[in-house]
């Protein structure tokens, strides 16, 4: 088990750096998410910089984590509840309002499944592990 709280640490890791990535280039996001088109304006650059750092800054704070896995895991819970659930409602929403075609959103739902499947068992044998030392 601990081989899977350490896997559910590196897929935050490595989803936090691909999101970044998208969050810094409007360029990235639009050949990976196509979504209907838009002005990229100062405004928009802004809030995606600003998340974007924001992103960066929680990739940081995961690979810290990792580092003591066990004694670390109630950050898994934080990242769960809200950052991906929050992340999951906004692809919904998008979804919704097909400014972002489902298909191309798919992915990303794969990854919030994988993320809850991951680190809710790896939470719950972290906790168990710090009860029983």
């Amino acid at each position: 088990m601990k081989v899977l709280l350490i896997t559910s640490y590196w897929i935050g890791i490595v989803a936090d750096v691909v999101a970044s990535l998208l969050l810094f280039s409007p360029t990235v996001a639009n050949s990976v998410l196509q979504p209907l088109p838009f002005e990229i304006s100062p405004v928009y650059l802004y809030v995606s910089r600003v998340a974007g750092a924001l992103m960066l800054g929680w990739t940081v704070l995961l690979f810290w984590a990792q580092k003591k896995p066990i004694e670390r895991a109630d950050i898994l819970l934080i990242t769960l509840f809200p950052v991906v659930s929050i992340l999951a409602i906004a692809a919904v929403l998008v979804a919704m309002s097909q400014f972002i075609a489902l298909p191309k959103l798919m992915p990303m739902f794969v990854l919030y499944g994988v993320i809850y499947a991951t680190f809710i068992p790896s939470c719950i044998w972290a906790k168990r592990e710090q009860r029983n030392s």
